[in-house]
């Protein structure tokens, strides 16, 4: 295991001495979300409070808190009397758990939420298609990943109930995990079509026709991913 936290640039790291004890765990939170999402925190590292602290140039009740807060998203476990370390989700977790959990999540919310998807919510969410035409063209797998994510968290803020948007964003850490583990299925250039797709059923298709674009779209493409990953192949 890698010991001990990489250390943060300076330009990323906010300082939060002047923040609320809320806002400096949200913040450190947050920034450990994404270093551990991008890859730059490692699975099996290490993350030591008093380092993040003296990264972020904060007390350690805010980085435990934030710390705990990571546990819950199962993006960080504590090992008794070894400290805490970034989890490592395997592939059978990650296929039979958290896409199964997402996808029935997904069909409640969005089989019968039509009247939901306004003529304002359509030109968000085909913004966001724009953005994976754009990263695909630049090659820009981060670009496609954040458009790809933020087109499925509009529909579900859009449709969802709050509990329901609740337990769904309670994976959506360890889902984008895995997009940048595995990236984009079936391609870069393949996004944005198969999600235009998926909002046309979402606008004009039945609850059946919804139920099977996005069991195809969640479940069906991650095992194309997974298996390029293994054969060692890039999109």
């Amino acid at each position: 295991m890698t010991k001990g936290t990489p250390k943060i640039g300076s330009a990323k790291k906010p300082n939060l001495l002047v923040a609320t004890a809320v806002s400096q765990r949200s913040n450190v939170a947050h920034f450990l979300r994404e270093l551990i999402i991008s890859g730059e925190l490692k699975p099996g590292t290490q993350v030591k409070q008093n380092e993040i602290a003296e990264n972020f140039n904060c007390s350690p009740g805010p980085v435990r808190e934030a710390m705990r807060d990571l546990e819950s998203e199962g993006l960080l476990e504590h090992i008794p009397n070894r400290g805490v370390f970034v989890t490592t989700i395997t592939n059978e977790e990650f296929l039979q758990m958290l896409l199964p959990v997402r996808l029935v999540m997904e069909q409640f919310a969005l089989r019968n939420a039509r009247a939901k998807f306004t003529p304002y919510v359509v030109k968000e969410l085909q913004n966001q298609i724009e953005q994976m035409r754009v990263g695909a063209k630049a090659k820009n797998i981060n670009m496609v990943n954040e458009a790809d994510i933020k087109f499925h968290t509009i529909t579900m803020e859009v449709a969802a109930s709050t509990q329901t948007l609740n337990l769904w964003k309670g994976v959506l850490s360890r889902v984008r995990l895995e997009f940048y583990t595995y990236g984009p299925s079936p391609s870069l250039t393949k996004q944005a079509p198969e999600h235009a797709a998926l909002l046309d059923a979402l606008i004009t298709g039945t609850p059946a026709k919804i139920d099977e674009m996005l069991k195809w779209h969640i479940i069906g493409t991650v095992h194309s991913r997974i298996s390029k990953k293994a054969s060692g192949k890039n999109a």
